[in-house]
């Protein structure tokens, strides 16, 4: 097991929740408010998507590093956090209601960045919205549920053990086992668990198992036709790192980072390296500039290429 510590320059996730304010709920539509954290700063803005079971806190480190620099919001889904649930889960539904939380607080044409299964609300936000650049770290167009999520979601459900906080035993171990590069600090591990504390609303779980399961946005992805930087950690065992691959392929502007020594939340396991990679990107959506030919250059002149792979 890793030692306990953090590694030099990271920033806990409770010294990152003290230093920002509290978000509140932004009312989207007749039936649905969701808990957002709005911070001003300059364009292009970056909107974080969490994925299943996810928390608006999860982008924890790129909250801290990117505070002032640009525009920066993160959500709970609708049924997660302290947001309202939706009358019917769908993912067109999770769609609207970014649409309609950008609407609100006047953001127009963000950067999205999903997460595990958010990207599938982003690259269909994308689709669809004017956006200026897309994130997509551990995900995908297809392919997003692992094999032992259905039967485990099932039980869970079934048996309605969220609602047992002695269970949180059986989601941290299963975070340690498929989710972290086993080089990973269990410091880090543990600092995020604590910005994603099992939820205990049904209306979480459902999102993932109504809204998510057997998404496939393949067929018109093309669609997506700006800047997409695709990010994968090597021991992911939640998304296959093919899926990424694959589904940069299918993008007209994108390039496709495996970042070294990190699994499903490589955003966490290698803030300083994700952090950088966020950055060319946001100088590709502002220069107009290839992706691709964006990250080989900042590679090239940052000297990381030992960092991470990229094609």
């Amino acid at each position: 097991m890793p030692e306990q510590t953090f590694p030099p320059g990271y920033v806990p996730f409770a010294d990152v929740r003290e230093s920002l304010p509290e978000p509140r709920r932004v009312q989207v539509s007749e039936s649905v408010a969701l808990e957002t954290l709005h911070l001003p700063g300059p364009d292009p803005p970056i909107v974080f998507v969490h994925g299943g079971l996810g928390s608006l806190w999860n982008p924890y480190p790129q909250l801290a590093a990117f505070e002032g620099e640009r525009e920066l919001v993160a959500y709970a889904l609708a049924g997660n956090g302290n947001s309202t649930a939706r009358p019917e889960q769908s993912l067109d539904g999770h769609v609207a209601d970014l649409r309609d939380l950008l609407d609100e607080l006047g953001v127009d044409r963000p950067i999205v960045h999903g997460h595990s299964y958010g990207t599938a609300v982003a690259i269909e936000y994308a689709k669809r919205h004017p956006t200026a650049g897309v994130v997509l770290h551990a995900g995908g167009d297809h392919d997003l549920t692992p094999a032992w999520e259905k039967p485990l979601l099932r039980l869970f459900l079934t048996l309605r053990l969220y609602r047992f906080p002695a269970n949180d035993a059986l989601v941290r171990q299963l975070a340690y086992s498929v989710g972290f590069h086993d080089e990973t600090s269990r410091a880090v591990v543990e600092d995020f668990l604590q910005s994603n504390p099992l939820p205990h609303r049904r209306s979480a779980w459902t999102t993932v198992t109504e809204a998510f399961w057997g998404y496939d946005g393949r067929s018109d992805v093309d669609r997506v036709d700006v800047p997409t930087l695709v990010v994968h950690g090597p021991a992911d065992g939640i998304v296959p790192v093919r899926v990424a691959r694959e589904t940069a392929g299918r993008l007209p502007d994108s390039v496709f980072c495996r970042v070294q020594r990190t699994g499903h939340v490589a955003m966490i396991e290698r803030p300083s390296v994700y952090n950088s990679l966020l950055r060319a990107h946001v100088q590709c959506v502002r220069d107009g500039r290839d992706i691709e030919t964006a990250v080989r250059d900042w590679a090239r002149e940052d000297g990381s290429s030992t960092e991470f792979t990229h094609d």
